[in-house]
């Protein structure tokens, strides 16, 4: 009976350290909380001035622009606005975003540094390092 409860044990044990080393990354990323792009200033700088087509969950934000429909990513949490006292942008509103260009597997993503609603300008990232100042 011992040795099955000992057994169980070691299991369970090998069970709860594999999740969490799985739950942990894995090394994946600088862990500087920059995120799997982690050298966005290396990136193509850009400016886009459009009004706001949806805002995506965990994601960012859809644009139209001059130049057509442009993703916006890394525009900060929530919170981080509600701290800046800065209106997130609504569906309809006109902003804009200055930030880095980068390639992230092959595919180009547009990392928001700042984006100005109305007359206001929240600051996303730091511009010295690119981390986001959320973090």
């Amino acid at each position: 009976m011992r040795k099955k409860f000992v057994g169980a044990v070691v299991v369970l044990m090998v069970v709860f350290l594999s999740a969490g080393l799985g739950l942990a990354g894995n090394g994946k990323g600088p862990g500087n909380g920059t995120g799997p792009i982690h050298d966005i200033l290396s990136g193509t700088p850009f400016e886009y001035t459009g009004d706001v087509v949806s805002l995506v969950p965990g994601a960012g934000m859809l644009i139209a622009t001059d130049q057509g429909n442009v993703t916006i990513y890394g525009i900060g949490p929530v919170r981080y606005w509600e701290r800046e006292e800065v209106e997130r942008p609504a569906v309809g509103e006109s902003v804009t975003v200055h930030g880095y260009t980068v390639d992230y597997s092959g595919v180009d993503r547009n990392i928001a540094m700042s984006i100005t609603v109305g007359e206001q300008t929240i600051e996303l990232r730091d511009p010295e390092s690119g981390i986001p100042l959320w973090r």
